[in-house]
């Protein structure tokens, strides 16, 4: 056998030298690539509606971050596309804020220790479904998921997506460090919101505010004069006697000026400011709500209550929950609220109820003024009395203006209007009633109107068939496509054969 030439052995060598630098050439090569590729790239959204591009607004605030923010994500997963596109946009929010946001995506089924770990340390429900914020040493921002569509009530269908919307205000107001600023009148016979001991007392939902990042505040309008320029909103907590002209005319100009009013007022109480909320299209009626149902043992009897289940529960921000959890709300010593009703080819009201009953339950007018020693004989008066279904809560809503300084868009004047305030006390206060109170506050003080951002529609495509069309689709997929499949591979089966 004639063995290779010197000259052959270094060919080969030769060869095998090249061959290990172009592996080597590539590797480098294709490791810069990726390595460029990791730190320059292009994010661009290509989608019609521009579903996740973040607006101007949120990524001026992102970029202003001077420390990172940590997000925990506690979202149902059930909710399929829901939890997706919340996580898709917090993936848009790290690309735009880089290492200042910080994402933890927290499964409970999969990680209780840590799961349990955020539950002592942030204070928050377990059942709940949230989007955390956490940012230095302040309170923690909860945005609950739900908060962050839109649902149609009767439906339950999932329409426009506020994440965009919700997820910046709250970075927005953790940034800011400012909770919410609410004033509770004093000196009028309210409940007291320091009073965490007596049946009267509003100490209870007081302290759910805190947890909403809340400050509460009394305000003594016979001694201050006006409103407190930083109030968010005013609460009127079931006073016993009537306002003053001078508290009317600074509750007049504070809300003249954009401001948030919330009033709880009880029968048989003159407020004082009649003139005041009919300029909002709001008036309280000389009433006691009263319903006529069976007891247990099928006697027919009349109570001072009102139940508030399904229709009842208005298609609002506020109240659009309740109907979608089957909850019910029974209010106890109630007076209705009437809403002017809109003349055919008017603009819409800026009027709506929040809270109405049923058929059964009526508008009851004392004759001299003075509560029924025993309402439970009492039956409905077709000409005096005012016929169920009545409204128990309203808003007014002005919608929004324009800053004349800043010239951001900002809300208008607000006011929610209840017929009680009992439902709320330390003795009386369920989670349906305080859910409500606080809903109510939360909807008065919302700023995110200010951020100039809209909910996304999701972008849905559909192809629409003729009958002819749709006949032939569905032969192709079902017959044609597979017997011709099932024809090649006979003929080629025995062609192999032959």
């Amino acid at each position: 056998m004639k063995s290779d030439t010197p000259s052959a052995r270094s060919s080969r060598r030769s060869a095998g030298l090249h061959s290990i630098i172009n592996l080597v050439l590539a590797a480098v090569i294709l490791i810069m690539v990726n390595y460029v590729g990791f730190k320059h790239y292009t994010h661009k959204d290509l989608s019609q509606s521009q579903y996740y591009t973040l607006s101007e607004k949120t990524i001026e605030v992102l970029k202003k971050l001077d420390s990172p923010i940590t997000i925990y994500t506690f979202l149902n997963e059930q909710s399929g596309v829901q939890a997706e596109e919340i996580t898709n946009l917090l993936k848009e929010y790290q690309q735009a804020g880089g290492k200042n946001i910080i994402v933890e995506k927290i499964d409970t089924a999969f990680d209780p220790a840590r799961a349990n770990e955020l539950y002592k340390k942030l204070h928050f429900d377990a059942n709940d479904h949230l989007v955390i914020f956490e940012y230095k040493d302040r309170s923690p921002r909860f945005v609950k998921q739900d908060d962050l569509f839109e649902i149609n009530p009767m439906t339950g269908q999932v329409g426009a997506f506020k994440g965009e919307q919700q997820l910046t205000a709250a970075i927005i107001g953790l940034v800011e460090g400012k909770p919410s600023k609410i004033y509770f009148t004093v000196g009028h016979g309210e409940h007291a919101i320091q009073d965490t001991t007596s049946p009267q007392g509003y100490g209870t939902v007081a302290t759910l505010l805190k947890n909403e990042n809340v400050e509460a505040q009394n305000l003594n309008l016979a001694s201050k004069g006006e409103v407190p320029a930083d109030a968010d909103a005013v609460v009127i907590a079931g006073p016993a006697i009537s306002f003053s002209a001078v508290d009317a005319e600074a509750l007049d100009k504070y809300l003249a000026a954009n401001g948030k009013l919330l009033v709880l007022l009880d029968p048989y109480v003159t407020l004082g400011l009649d003139e005041l909320l009919k300029k909002y299209g709001l008036k309280y009626e000389d009433d006691l709500v009263l319903e006529r149902g069976m007891t247990a043992m099928g006697v027919q009897m009349t109570a001072p209550q009102a139940m508030i289940y399904q229709g009842g529960f208005a298609p609002h921000p506020i109240t659009t929950k309740f109907a979608q959890a089957n909850l019910q709300l029974v209010i106890f010593d109630a007076r209705s609220i009437t809403l002017p009703t809109s003349a055919p080819g008017q603009p819409p009201l800026k009027m709506q109820f929040l809270l109405q009953t049923d058929a059964n339950s009526w508008g009851w007018i004392s004759k001299n003024g003075i509560p029924p020693a025993d309402p439970k004989q009492l039956t409905f008066n077709k000409v005096t009395d005012i016929p169920g279904p009545v409204t128990l809560a309203a808003e007014y809503d002005g919608g929004t203006t324009t800053d004349p300084v800043t010239k951001a868009t900002l809300f208008a004047t607000r006011i929610v209007a209840v017929g009680a305030s009992k439902f709320l006390e330390n003795d009386a206060a369920d989670s349906v009633g305080a859910n409500f109170f606080t809903n109510c506050l939360d909807w008065l003080v919302k700023k995110d109107a200010v951020l100039d951002i809209s909910p996304k529609k999701p972008q849905e495509y559909g192809v629409s068939l003729n009958p002819i069309s749709y006949r032939t689709v569905v032969w192709c997929a079902a017959f044609f496509i597979p017997g011709a499949a099932l024809v090649l591979g006979i003929f080629t089966w025995f062609s192999r054969r032959k």
